[in-house]
C-alpha cells in the first residue's frame, strides 16, 4: 500500500543497493526512473546513487539540492564513511554511504519528504501564523467571536472538500460545546449542541494528549487549539470517504487555524468583556475565556433576529426562530425561576444560538444556520435538558409547547414577519397532545 510519495531514482544505476526498489515500494513510495515531464506532478524526493565519492561527483549531485525543490539524499556505493559529511557540506539534504541498510533509508526519505512538506518554524510557516491571526484581529472589529469561528470552519472545508468540519470549546471542567459546524458531520447534526466529548474518543485523545488524534477508519481528526498552557477548543474535520487522507501541511494549516479559532474567542481587552461588534461588552468572560450570553431582552432579540435575516439572505443560508412556553409563570419580571430557565437553555445550545424572553413564560431562541429538522431537534433537546420530556409522567403535568418557522419562507419577506409565523405556529403547538410543537405553515 503507497502513501502516495513519489521518489525519482536518478543517478548511477549500477551503484544500486540490491533490492532498492523492491524496499522502497514496500515502504509505501511510487518509485520512478522518468523525470517529470511538462505538467506532472514533481517529485517528493530524488535519490541519487553515486558508485564514487570524489569531491567533484559529491558536488555534481549535491547542487541537484536547491531551496522549495524535493528533497536529494545521495547514496554513495564507496565505502567512504567521510562522504555523507562532504556530502551534506555541499549541500545535499541527506546522504549515506555504503553499506546501506534499507529500512534506514526509508525512513530518512519518509522524514526529509515531512519537513519539507510539513517545515516547523520556518518563514513560512510564521507568515501563515501572522496572517490568520491579522484577519481574526480584523473581524473581530466587525463581527461576533462566533461568527469569525464560523466563517474560518467553513473556509477550511471548502479550501480541504471536507465531508464536515466544527470547531468545539472545551471548558475547565471538560465540558465541549459547538461554535461552528459545516456539513453534516457526525459530531452534532445541525441546531445540536454535544456536551460530552467523551462521545468522541478522537476528541478525548486530542484534549489528553494535545496532539492530533485520528478516529479508526481515518476519516475523522480531532485538533487541539492551545493557548495559554491549556486546550481551549477542538477543531473536529472529516474527509469524504473517496478521497485520500490529508497531508502534513495541511494537518499543520488546519492546527493554525484551530489556533486562530480558539484566539478569536479569547477576550481582546482586560476588563472582562468581549466585543461583540456593537461597541458594547456583552457579558462575562469564563475561566476558559469564552463569552457567557448576557440577559437578552426584546429589544436585542429584534436586533439579532434582524441581523440573522439579512445575514441569511445575503449568503442564501437558512435560519430558524423557535418560541417556547415552558411552563413558567411568576407575577414579577425577571424572577429568578425565569432567569434560571433561560441560563440552563443557553448552556445547551450553540454558542452562536440566542436566547431571548419573549414575554409570561416563553422564551425566543435564533438558531443560525439550522432548518427545520435541525430546529426540531433542537427543541427536543431543550426540551430533555429543562426535564419536561413528554415521556415522564413528573412531567406530563408542566406545560411546554414551541412553535418554529424557518427561513426561508415564502411568507417572510423581512424579519419582522418571523414573529407572526412563529406565534401562530406556537398556537398550534399549544393545541397539540403529545410533542406540542407546531411548524409554520
Amino acid at each position: 500500500m503507497t502513501n502516495g510519495s513519489r521518489v525519482l531514482l536518478a543517478g548511477d544505476a549500477s551503484a544500486r543497493p540490491a533490492g532498492l526498489e523492491r524496499e522502497l515500494t514496500r515502504g509505501g513510495f511510487l518509485v520512478t526512473e522518468a523525470p517529470p515531464a511538462h505538467g506532472d506532478l514533481e517529485p517528493d524526493a530524488v535519490l541519487i546513487t553515486l558508485a564514487g565519492s570524489s569531491e567533484a561527483e559529491l558536488r555534481a549531485a549535491a547542487a541537484e539540492a536547491r531551496p522549495h525543490a524535493p528533497p536529494v539524499v545521495l547514496l554513495i556505493a564507496a565505502g567512504d564513511p567521510d562522504a555523507p559529511a562532504a556530502a551534506l557540506a555541499f549541500g545535499a539534504d541527506d546522504a549515506l554511504a555504503a553499506p546501506i541498510h534499507l529500512p534506514e533509508l526509508c525512513a530518512r526519505l519518509h522524514a526529509r519528504i515531512r519537513d519539507r512538506q510539513c517545515p516547523r518554524g520556518t518563514v513560512r510557516e510564521g507568515a501563515v501564523r501572522r496572517a490568520l491571526e491579522g484577519l481574526v484581529a480584523e473581524g473581530r472589529m466587525t463581527l461576533r467571536p462566533d461568527e469569525v469561528v464560523l466563517a474560518l470552519v467553513r473556509r477550511l472545508a471548502r479550501a480541504f472538500d471536507l465531508t464536515s468540519c466544527a470547531f468545539l470549546t472545551v471548558e475547565a471542567g471538560g465540558e465541549a460545546r459547538v461554535v461552528a459546524e459545516v456539513g453534516p458531520g457526525s459530531l452534532a447534526p445541525a441546531g445540536e449542541t454535544s456536551d460530552d466529548p467523551a462521545e468522541h474518543p478522537q476528541i478525548v485523545e486530542a484534549i489528553r494528549s494535545r496532539r492530533v488524534a485520528t478516529a479508526p477508519g481515518g476519516r475523522i481528526t480531532a485538533l487541539p487549539a492551545l493557548a495559554d498552557g491549556r486546550v481551549l477548543g477542538v477543531l473536529v474535520i472529516e474527509r469524504r470517504e473517496a478521497h485520500p487522507g490529508l497531508s502534513p501541511a495541511q494537518i499543520q494549516f488546519a492546527e493554525s487555524l484551530a489556533e486562530a479559532a480558539a484566539r478569536a474567542l479569547k477576550p481582546v481587552n482586560g476588563n472582562g468583556h468581549v466585543h461583540d461588534g456593537t461597541g458594547n461588552g456583552n457579558g462575562a468572560v469564563s475561566a476558559s475565556g469564552l463569552r457567557s450570553a448576557p440577559p437578552a431582552t426584546e429589544d436585542s432579540l429584534d436586533h439579532r433576529l434582524q441581523e440573522e435575516f439579512e445575514r441569511a439572505r445575503r449568503y442564501s443560508l437558512s435560519f430558524s426562530l423557535v418560541l417556547m412556553d415552558v411552563g413558567v409563570r411568576e407575577a414579577e419580571p425577571g424572577p429568578p425561576a425565569l432567569v434560571e430557565t433561560a441560563d440552563r437553555l443557553r448552556r445547551h445550545l450553540r454558542l452562536p444560538d440566542f436566547v431571548s424572553r419573549y414575554g409570561g413564560g416563553e422564551f425566543a431562541v435564533v438558531l443560525p444556520e439550522t432548518g427545520l429538522d435541525g430546529a426540531r431537534r433542537s427543541v427536543a433537546r431543550m426540551r430533555e435538558h429543562l426535564g419536561l420530556d413528554p415521556a415522564d409522567a413528573a412531567a406530563r403535568d408542566l406545560s411546554f409547547s414551541a412553535g418554529i418557522v424557518t427561513y426561508p419562507h415564502p411568507a417572510v419577506t423581512q424579519a419582522d414577519d418571523m414573529f407572526a409565523l412563529v406565534e401562530a405556529a406556537l398556537a398550534r403547538g399549544k393545541a397539540q397532545v403529545g410533542e406540542r410543537v407546531g411548524v409554520a405553515d
